[in-house]
């Protein structure tokens, strides 16, 4: 029996607040005041499907998919996100990892080589750099899930998320309900 998420659209909404948030933040955000402030956009692939299908039907990849007239079509035309390539940048470190849905699995991180030296150094430093990717998805999520219960999700995200859409199809409009 295959087990099914408690609730199967919020992984979706995360990864297109990502998305949005790192365009309208200008891929700036504060974590808290002790880790400080990363950068994070969209990197090279950002996969789409409807509703009613379990796997990626429009698949987008190369340099700035999300900033294409295809990807704001797919939201704008029902489609959701399933799973993008999140790119993040702490001081001098730079990530990537694909995030999948329904469970957000991590797939094909790439960790930056800090150290170079014994192995047991490296490998040290790997797991640094594991954690601290982990740690940052997981302060992402966390913004992402205080937004998403206060009123300021419906009352101004969900709207700005619209227009959002809108403005990336050249404000020709169309259908965002996937959006939220």
């Amino acid at each position: 029996m295959e087990e099914r998420p408690l609730l199967p659209h919020l992984p979706s909404e995360f990864l297109t607040w990502l998305w949005f948030t790192s365009e309208q933040s200008g891929g700036s955000l504060k974590i808290n005041e002790e880790f400080g402030s990363i950068d994070f956009w969209v990197d090279d692939r950002i996969a789409f499907r409807s509703m009613e299908d379990e796997k990626p039907r429009t698949v987008l990849t190369g340099e700035n998919p999300s900033t294409t007239l295809e990807a704001h079509a797919a939201l704008a035309g029902g489609r959701i996100v399933k799973e993008l390539r999140l790119a993040v940048k702490r001081e001098d470190r730079e990530y990537s990892v694909n995030l999948k849905g329904p469970y957000l699995d991590f797939q094909g991180a790439r960790l930056p080589t800090v150290v170079k030296g014994a192995a047991e150094e490296v490998l040290y430093d790997r797991m640094y750099c594991a954690e601290e990717l982990t740690f940052i998805v997981g302060a992402l999520l966390t913004r992402f899930a205080q937004e998403r219960t206060s009123e300021a999700w419906y009352e101004e995200t969900l709207p700005a998320m619209k227009a959002w859409v809108s403005e990336g199809l050249g404000g020709q409009g169309g259908d965002t309900a996937s959006a939220g």
